[in-house]
């Protein structure tokens, strides 16, 4: 019987230190040692007020870059009309009048451009014939379009546009760097309506498989920052340049690069160019006796190897038609549209009078 007492006590201590080793809520106390302890409760802090921090900044970031941009839009009208497309408009300017019979020049911009690009030589073509600027989905005064942004998708945009906008054929293409891709491939696609075509820096479709023509994306990091207005605070740190723009349109040109939805659009068409490439391959364009203008750059800017493999391209191009021109601006980088824009001016009427 004592055992068994014995042994009786000995579990109930046990319970009662089980018991007595348990907080108030049943959970085992904290042997943090209190130094420690305290360190991580101001670590904790820290990181929470600097999230609420974080959280903050991106907020106030987020208003001041939707305050900016409907501020852009009021002080920033679009000089033509929006074209509905369906859920989504484009936009499209045309000034100028055709003479009766007369073709009307549709003008294409590069890669990471806008409409404006065209404002030196707009007004020279319209003072003899109608024109046609337009922004491309997601750029300029235009809204954001259907994925993918391959060239074969924007031709079959262009088209519908002009059908929509009553801008009958035939046309004379214009199309600079990017754009000249895209109007390669309308050509092909619509050669009914065509008259002509002026290349002005042209991409070539072949261009990326020589390494020292490869072009950079918009920098990634541009589509993170600008819904935050980073990008806009940061100026043109990230963005293209409208230095050679005319003073004019300089304001909205920078407005327009600064909208969130920029660096969305040219990151878009960037990782279709290659589909847009193989595109334009596939097509096979071939102009015939079709008139075609080549302008490319005489100021060197791709390095000697690279110089060489673009005017070979140039050229190349110049061969898609047995009624071409290829002419080097000489006083000109990859912006000849800017920098000389009589020469492109003067290329339009050559393609237009059919003296090439």
């Amino acid at each position: 019987m004592a055992t068994y007492s014995n042994d009786s006590q000995r579990k109930q201590t046990q319970r009662l230190g089980l018991q007595a080793s348990r907080t108030p809520s049943g959970e085992a106390p904290d042997h943090t040692p209190p130094k420690r302890s305290k360190t991580l409760r101001r670590t904790r802090r820290i990181l929470l007020v600097s999230a609420l921090l974080l959280a903050l900044l991106a907020l106030t970031g987020f208003l001041y870059q939707s305050i900016a941009s409907a501020q852009d839009a009021s002080s920033y009208p679009a000089p033509g009309k929006l074209i509905d497309m369906g859920g989504y408009r484009l936009h499209l300017s045309c000034t100028g009048t055709a003479r009766l019979g007369s073709p009307t020049v549709i003008l294409e911009a590069g890669y990471g451009n806008t409409s404006l690009v065209w404002s030196k030589v707009q007004p020279g073509v319209a003072s003899f014939t109608r024109v046609c600027s337009y922004d491309r989905a997601g750029y300029g005064w235009s809204d954001n379009g259907p994925l993918p942004r391959t060239a074969g998708h924007m031709v079959r945009e262009l088209h519908t546009l002009l059908a929509r906008a009553g801008v009958a054929g035939p046309y004379v293409l214009v199309g600079h760097s990017y754009g000249g891709l895209i109007m390669q491939l309308y050509a092909s696609t619509y050669p009914q309506q065509v008259a002509g075509l002026v290349l002005v820096e042209s991409v070539h479709a072949d261009q990326f498989r020589y390494p020292e023509l490869h072009v950079g994306p918009i920098p990634p990091i541009c589509q993170a920052l600008a819904p935050f207005g980073i990008v806009r605070v940061l100026g043109f740190a990230l963005l293209p340049s409208v230095a050679e723009y005319p003073p004019t349109a300089q304001p909205a040109a920078k407005a327009q690069f600064n909208q969130t939805r920029f660096c969305q659009t040219a990151s878009a068409e960037y990782a279709a160019w290659d589909e847009s490439s193989a595109q334009v391959r596939a097509a096979r364009p071939s102009l015939g006796h079709l008139p075609l203008v080549v302008l490319t750059h005489g100021l060197p800017y791709l390095g000697p190897q690279g110089e060489r493999d673009w005017q070979a391209l140039q050229r190349n191009l110049a061969g898609l038609s047995s009624h071409s021109r290829y002419i080097i601006a000489t006083r000109s980088g990859h912006f000849i549209q800017l920098e000389q824009p009589d020469l492109v001016i003067a290329a339009i009427k050559q393609v237009l009078t059919g003296k090439v």
